[in-house]
């Protein structure tokens, strides 16, 4: 399970504020739209619908028996819910926490070959790549939705700044590809 920053409930209310949903839409929601800065597994979400419930911040509906003989709970956000998001939004946000483990392979490269350290730069590229491309996607399809007349400038606006995180990070691993292969940098 990942941390638990105490932000799983303001996911959750945010995404019930925009529809109501059932814990595993809502999971999709997020690997879909907010996986470039954002994750929660279904062990945060669900037990953080039932304290919602609890709380009286959300709501649920029991649809009757699907296919594999379970009911599904939709769950959609109360006025005390729209509350506390609203309060929430209205706070500064916490200071942001880089963790990328590439970053500590290449500062202890120094105990490896430089190959080893290239390769995963490579294999940092190509991923990065990827999620430009599914940035840029997203864009496109923001862009369309407003054609429309669907205004989705909040989304669109955490889609830009994936686009230009993953493109910076993709540049970063270029640079140091470079900067390796110039200096032949030899382990001690």
């Amino acid at each position: 399970m990942k941390e638990n920053t105490g932000k799983t409930k303001y996911i959750l209310l945010g995404l019930l504020a925009h529809s109501p949903q059932t814990g595993y839409t809502i999971k999709k929601s997020i690997e879909y739209e907010h996986s470039h800065f954002w994750q929660e597994s279904y062990g945060q979400i669900y037990p953080t619908l039932k304290q919602l419930v609890k709380e009286g911040l959300a709501e649920f509906m029991e649809a009757p028996d699907n296919c594999n003989g379970r009911g599904q709970k939709t769950y959609h956000i109360t006025e005390a819910g729209r509350t506390v998001l609203f309060k929430w939004l209205s706070e500064a946000p916490d200071v942001e926490k880089l963790r990328y483990e590439i970053l500590l392979k290449v500062s202890f490269g120094e105990s490896t070959e430089p190959e080893v350290i290239l390769k995963h730069l490579d294999d940092f590229i190509e991923r990065n790549e990827k999620n430009i491309e599914d940035m840029e996607g997203f864009l496109t399809y923001f862009g369309n939705l407003k054609e429309q007349g669907e205004d989705h400038t909040y989304k669109e606006l955490t889609a830009l700044s994936g686009k230009y995180l993953y493109t910076a990070m993709r540049n970063w691993g270029i640079e140091a590809k470079k900067i390796i292969n110039e200096r032949k940098v030899e382990r001690i």
